[in-house]
């Protein structure tokens, strides 16, 4: 069995400045693509395809989530290479939470969001798999929603339905 995990808060804990968190030793992860995707130089964030799908794991604890930054460059130049049908993208600190997390209020689950999410809507990411609250939460589709959640606008919902067959 194959695992791909992302580093998240827990894992992070046991780290000191200079070094590496234990979960860089406990799991040998791809850096220069060689299961697919573009090398990222390391194994905080990286790529790989399988059949016809390429997955994007991102790092919203450890490394640098802003604009211009290694990880947000490499992504988007990942997403530009990748020819594939569909993409998923994942990582740790969700985007939107109001469970045991407020994405409103937390630095790398707000600043996912605010830079993260207009490059994986703007490559047509398909699927985006986070955790960290540890309740269920899933989002109506969104689309160019990046700010505070008092900004949603109801055109930023795709499709404004709940989920629920029963609700159309």
């Amino acid at each position: 069995a194959v695992l791909w995990p992302t580093i998240g808060n827990h894992d992070a804990a046991l780290a000191f400045p200079g070094i590496d968190p234990p979960y860089l030793d406990i799991f040998t992860l791809q850096r220069q693509g060689e299961a697919g995707g573009l090398a990222s130089g390391t194994e905080l964030y990286f790529s790989f395809d399988y059949a016809n799908i390429h997955f994007v794991d991102l790092d919203a604890q450890m490394s640098d989530r802003r604009p211009g930054g290694p990880m947000l460059t490499w992504l988007e130049e990942d997403l530009a290479a990748t020819s594939k049908d569909w993409i998923v993208a994942f990582w740790h600190h969700p985007p939107y939470s109001w469970g045991t997390h407020l994405s409103d209020s937390e630095a790398q689950l707000s600043e996912m969001r605010q830079y993260a999410l207009p490059i994986l809507e703007r490559y047509g990411v398909d699927l985006v798999l986070c955790g960290h609250s540890h309740v269920y939460e899933r989002s109506c589709l969104l689309n160019g929603h990046y700010g505070h959640s008092s900004t949603l606008q109801p055109s930023m919902r795709i499709d404004a339905g709940d989920g629920a067959p029963s609700e159309g």
